[in-house]
């Protein structure tokens, strides 16, 4: 869940005048001072605030978007379902076929047709991470300090001819993300982490665009998953709808 398309503008209380300047600081022939570098803070409240406020963040209970998938074996659809605090469900139809990933808080469970019609239970780093991914219900950067994240700024950077504003996030349990903020929209265009899969590390990045306001929040209705800077994965999504009711039955592995 990401982001709102009309941002709203972070207004400066303080206005520094000559007599105010500490001695010894710049000014340039004018009389003014150079422009102040932003800071976490400000990167973060303003976009928070592109993002639909803090209020509205908080107040979201549940996600469900569908889309399209596309990767090396064509284009397939995909539902998604995510409720507060930690369930999600996604669903993807392959052939004819449903495969279905699910996780009701407790348990991780998957329904693959090509082993069995049935659901049955998975552990081991898919678990984990389909876990660590439930969990992260919220955008990163909201109530980051009180979840044990820190936020660093990297610095502000040209990134194909736009200006980003590069943070590096680290989460408690040590995972480290790099999230570049574009300077004008303030909204996320891509997050770039290192994993490691069956032995072998991968940088992974994701790429955002095509937002869209819904509800006062806006989402990227397109996101880009490369491996190494090789695309794997395109998502298109169609719709999304935030606060729907959605019974903790749909994410309970089925018997």
């Amino acid at each position: 869940m990401r982001i709102r398309a009309l941002r709203w503008a972070v207004v400066l209380s303080v206005f520094y005048g000559a007599s105010a300047l500490a001695p010894g600081t710049a000014v340039d022939a004018a009389g003014a001072a150079p422009p102040q570098a932003p800071t976490v803070e400000d990167i973060v409240a303003r976009n928070l605030a592109a993002k639909g406020g803090v209020e509205k963040l908080r107040a979201v209970t549940s996600v469900k978007m569908a889309g399209r998938v596309k990767g090396p074996a064509g284009e397939t659809p995909t539902t998604s379902w995510a409720k507060r605090p930690n369930k999600m469900r996604r669903e993807q139809i392959t052939d004819g076929q449903i495969y279905v990933l699910g996780f009701d808080g407790m348990t991780v469970w998957q329904i693959n047709p090509l082993v069995s019609p049935k659901a049955r239970e998975i552990t081991g780093p898919q678990a984990d991470k389909t876990r660590q991914d439930a969990g992260d219900f919220d955008t990163p950067l909201l109530d980051y300090k009180a979840r044990g994240t820190t936020v660093e700024l990297i610095g502000t950077e040209a990134v194909q001819g736009v200006n980003m504003h590069r943070l590096r996030l680290t989460w408690k349990n040590g995972t480290i993300q790099e999230t570049y903020i574009n300077a004008e929209t303030m909204l996320e265009s891509r997050t770039v982490m290192q994993v490691e899969q069956r032995g072998r590390k991968a940088i992974v990045t994701l790429e955002f665009s095509n937002y869209k306001e819904v509800d006062g929040l806006t989402v990227p209705f397109h996101i880009r998953q490369l491996h190494n800077g090789r695309l794997m994965v395109e998502i298109t999504y169609d719709s999304c709808q935030f606060n729907a009711l959605m019974a903790d039955a749909l994410f309970a592995m089925p018997k």
